[in-house]
């Protein structure tokens, strides 16, 4: 039995590499959520809830996912706590994507090749006759975020013990997501209406609910400060990098009761209910810097933890918190925290050919140490400076620091069309060129100002870098979850 069928779905609960989203988290397009240990095992613990027989029965058991450049298979072994209930089930899909865009998005669709399902409870067969699904996607690559939506429709038909009973499940579902190298997360919004109709007997049995289910799956890095306790030793605190994946389901569901023959009755049964996987926490500890010259400083801590990521040089004596920051050591820094640029692998031959493309700005060297991240954010278009030149030792002002993250976002577009005036009361002295991107950091609370002002034209300390840099990747890290899973799951 062959059907088309659609899929971004696949993007929910699994990290998979793949040519179009960056990332694919999905073990399938059911609402179930899986525990993706970083084993890269393809068989995965699953859970799920079903609404086939009008009562909620939660499912676990594992999932099998098979991928490859043009095709996805799932396979599903599930059943409720006691084995009274169980479900198997194979889904094959054929992907498509299309990526010729020049303004690097890229839309996906998915057809269904074949599909099998099969599900026992208390002697009732319920089996998969037909699936109808549609769906697409879209992906819009931002220097370090990718952003992705997607929406679909399908209907479920199965038939119950040989086709003495229909059942009708109606999907609509939206989906939303992001990916970047600090965390991702992507949440799912699925309803479905469940009809049931007798088919056999002299009188008619019908029945209707709906449930809807909401998942929510989060990767998330994180940086932890420890102290040292013992007291004879080089350093006493550290920070340490985690990284911790989570997947949450919630359900709310209306369905009818049922009299002791089984039959429903006018009465209704509402209720809800979450499940939840968590993935074992994976730590690194992070270089300790030794720097001589930030030891009681207000920025001490930031300093320290983007030393100890290696986004600044943590082998220097002086860090020189209030000198001014240079343009070359802002774009080394946001290149170097947003990991734009590959660690390079030693490579031993006997005659390397001589690269002659020429310099992406004309005032840094190929021979400059900091070349390969000026290159990165240059092709990412983050800095671009006049076009030919960069600028790299011209004192980095707060107005460009505010344009060049938000640029690094994608999201100067959140910003009105000018002419309009932000909060600041130095509003009238902010530049042209970077009102939209202050205008968009105070809203996400990337740039407050201090006492009102912004001070766009202000140079920007190592200091005040730091913070800001920091600032960043906290956004990344829960301020950008926060706003797409608060607006999606409900938490019991």
């Amino acid at each position: 039995m062959k059907r088309k069928f659609s899929v971004i779905l696949i993007a929910l609960m699994l990290i998979i590499p793949v040519t179009a989203n960056a990332t694919i988290n999905n073990a399938g397009f059911e609402g179930g959520i899986h525990k993706n240990e970083q084993d890269y095992n393809d068989v995965k613990q699953y859970k799920e809830v079903i609404f086939l027989t009008g009562q909620p029965v939660l499912l676990e058991g594992t999932v099998e996912i098979d991928v490859d450049d043009d095709d996805l298979t799932y396979e599903y072994i599930l059943s409720n706590d006691d084995g009274t209930v169980t479900l198997e089930r194979e889904i094959e899909l054929e992907r498509i994507i299309d990526d010729t865009s020049h303004s690097k998005q890229i839309v996906e669709t998915n057809n269904i090749v074949d599909y099998d399902e099969e599900i026992v409870t208390n002697g009732q067969t319920y089996t998969l006759n037909d699936y109808q699904f549609h769906n697409s996607s879209i992906d819009d690559k931002q220097p370090v975020v990718d952003y992705y939506a997607g929406n679909w429709l399908g209907t479920k038909t199965y038939s119950v013990n040989e086709n003495q009973g229909k059942i009708v499940v109606e999907i609509t579902g939206e989906i939303y997501g992001y990916d970047h190298y600090w965390g991702a997360t992507e949440g799912q919004k699925l309803h479905k209406d469940i009809s049931y109709q007798q088919t056999t007997g002299d009188e008619p049995v019908e029945w209707f609910g709906y449930a809807d289910v909401d998942v929510a799956f989060n990767r998330t890095k994180r940086m932890e400060y420890f102290n040292n306790l013992p007291f004879q030793t080089s350093f006493s605190s550290g920070y340490t990098l985690t990284e911790q994946e989570e997947t949450i389901m919630s359900y709310d569901y209306n369905l009818p009761t049922f009299d002791e023959e089984g039959l429903p009755t006018i009465s209704r049964e509402r209720g809800n209910g979450q499940g939840k996987f968590e993935t074992l926490p994976t730590q690194q500890k992070l270089f300790i810097p030794k720097y001589n010259d930030v030891n009681g400083h207000w920025a001490e801590s930031d300093i320290n933890r983007i030393a100890g990521l290696k986004i600044t040089d943590q082998n220097q004596q002086y860090f020189g918190p209030d000198t001014p920051t240079k343009r070359i050591d802002f774009a080394k820094w946001i290149a170097s925290a947003m990991n734009l640029v590959e660690e390079e692998k030693e490579v031993k031959r006997s005659y390397t050919k001589p690269n002659d493309d020429m310099a992406v700005f004309s005032d840094v060297s190929k021979d400059d140490p900091n070349y390969k991240y000026v290159k990165a954010i240059k092709e990412n278009g983050i800095m671009n400076g006049d076009g030919s030149k960069l600028y790299p030792d011209k004192e980095l002002t707060r107005g460009e620091a505010i344009t060049i993250v938000i640029r690094a976002l994608g999201l100067e577009n959140l910003a009105p069309n000018l002419p309009f005036e932000t909060k600041f009361k130095d509003d009238a002295n902010i530049p042209v060129w970077a009102k939209k991107s202050v205008y968009v950091a105070e809203k996400l609370g990337i740039a407050e100002g201090y006492d009102g002002y912004i001070h766009a034209n202000d140079i920007m300390t190592k200091a005040e870098a730091a913070t800001f840099v920091n600032r960043f990747i906290s956004y990344l890290q829960e301020d950008l979850k926060k706003d797409y899973v608060d607006n999606i799951i409900k938490y019991y």
